[in-house]
């Protein structure tokens, strides 16, 4: 199993910018070929969480909130044992991630 590499932020717009720096860092090109990614549980339920890729080769970025990481993006890219994993947590809990919800209906 990949290890995942939890980092820690202030703000939503610092951990923001660094997981997308962390997936530019992994050739990670953020263009037309994209899907939007659904929230599945809680208050994120039906909510627009995140982007992924839609050809090869896969990356994600979601937003998310769990009570040992906070708040947090989750980021990935690859497959399999090649897979890479990482979280930037950012201040806030789950009413903050309940406000951002609030705004981020299905495109």
């Amino acid at each position: 199993m990949n290890q995942e590499t939890i980092y820690r932020f202030r703000t939503v717009e610092q951990a923001r910018n660094a997981a997308i720096l962390w997936l530019e860092n992994r050739n990670t090109v953020f263009g037309p070929h994209r899907k939007i990614e659904i929230g599945r549980l809680g208050v994120m339920t039906g909510k627009e969480v995140g982007v992924s890729a839609s050809q090869e080769p896969f990356w994600r970025i979601r937003l998310d909130y769990d009570p040992f990481k906070g708040a947090h993006f989750n980021v990935e890219t690859g497959k399999g044992v090649a897979r890479e994993k990482a979280a930037f947590a950012f201040l806030g809990g789950a009413r903050l991630i309940a406000a951002l919800a609030r705004n981020q209906s299905p495109r």
